[in-house]
């Protein structure tokens, strides 16, 4: 089977059966996200510069998939970075396969751009669903579009509603995911309490926030070398707006909340609304007592 190392998945996706559909990240290779790694190895590792694999190679891959792990896989992530940008009859041909290779399969998912989802019309999103395709990951990073435009994000927070919004319409489930101090010390407030009311617009299946972990080369790591961006170090001051920032959230139906990441201090996991003040006092408790937090040389591993 095919892989362009290294490979992009979302923490939860760790058990599936990845097959590389996409390469490389399409926001990276239009420059976009300061913060991502994915530009530095657009710029600098050949095999990941952005791309979408002919569909005939990738079913072929999935037939390979079946020979080596038999038909027992219940799930299958479509690597790279935003596979929802091919074509909707190509994608279609792709899910198809693999609910024909793994007659147990339960979960088709990918990464999207918001970009992505707004292209395709509802009965596109709806086919799609209705083919396996079940789950997407979208990295809204910030409700805030004062910190999305810093970072180059490439997307108006009303477009990013916009995607969710519509993956939900389709019957699909959508996992958001935010990044803590992705708006320094000066917008540390305001990206909390935006992203918190954002996410209340968007209602995800699923939020997974991380904290940020500045990457080498990055623009961003440049942003901070020049002092043009402040990180926002403390760790105590990183729970804060963790805490403005589920404070923020009014859901209207469940949302299964994850900050469990490598990359996060303290470790939270519940449903929202339903555990939203039980997750409020450990927050308020962590920093309390800030020996309960994740050591800095432990973050990312």
């Amino acid at each position: 089977m095919y892989y362009a190392e290294p490979v992009y998945r979302p923490p939860s996706e760790h058990a599936s059966l990845l097959i590389q559909a996409s390469v490389g990240c399409s926001a990276a290779a239009a420059g976009r996200c300061h913060f991502c790694n994915s530009n530095v190895f657009n710029q600098t590792v050949p095999q990941k510069k952005f791309r979408i694999r002919p569909t005939e190679e990738i079913l072929e891959d999935i037939v390979r998939g079946r020979k080596l792990y038999g038909p027992q896989v219940e799930k299958i992530f479509l690597l790279d970075s935003n596979a929802m940008v091919i074509k909707s009859r190509e994608l279609l041909k792709i899910v198809r396969q693999c609910y024909e290779m793994f007659p147990h399969l339960k979960q088709v998912s990918c990464y999207a751009c918001s970009d992505d989802i707004i292209r395709k019309d509802p009965a596109e999103l709806t086919e799609l669903r209705q083919a396996g395709l079940n789950l997407v990951f979208i990295g809204l990073e910030s409700g805030d579009q004062q910190v999305l435009d810093l970072m180059n994000k490439g997307a108006t927070v009303e477009n990013q509603i916009r995607a969710v919004i519509k993956a939900n319409d389709a019957g699909m489930r959508t996992s958001v995911s935010v990044i803590l101090g992705l708006g320094g010390k000066k917008l540390s407030e305001q990206h909390a309490i935006n992203t918190g009311k954002v996410i209340t617009a968007m209602n995800p299946s699923y939020l997974a926030a991380l904290t940020l972990m500045v990457v080498p080369g990055t623009v961003l790591d440049y942003m901070v070398k020049e002092r043009t961006f402040e990180l926002v170090t403390d760790p105590l001051d990183v729970l804060q707006e963790l805490h403005l920032l589920i404070t923020n959230i009014e859901t209207s139906w469940p949302v299964v909340f994850r900050a469990n990441h490598a990359s996060n201090y303290l470790s939270l996991r519940g449903n929202l609304p339903e555990h939203k003040e039980q997750m409020l006092g450990s927050i308020s408790n962590a920093i309390q007592n800030p020996a309960r937090l994740k050591s800095e040389y432990l973050r990312g591993l």
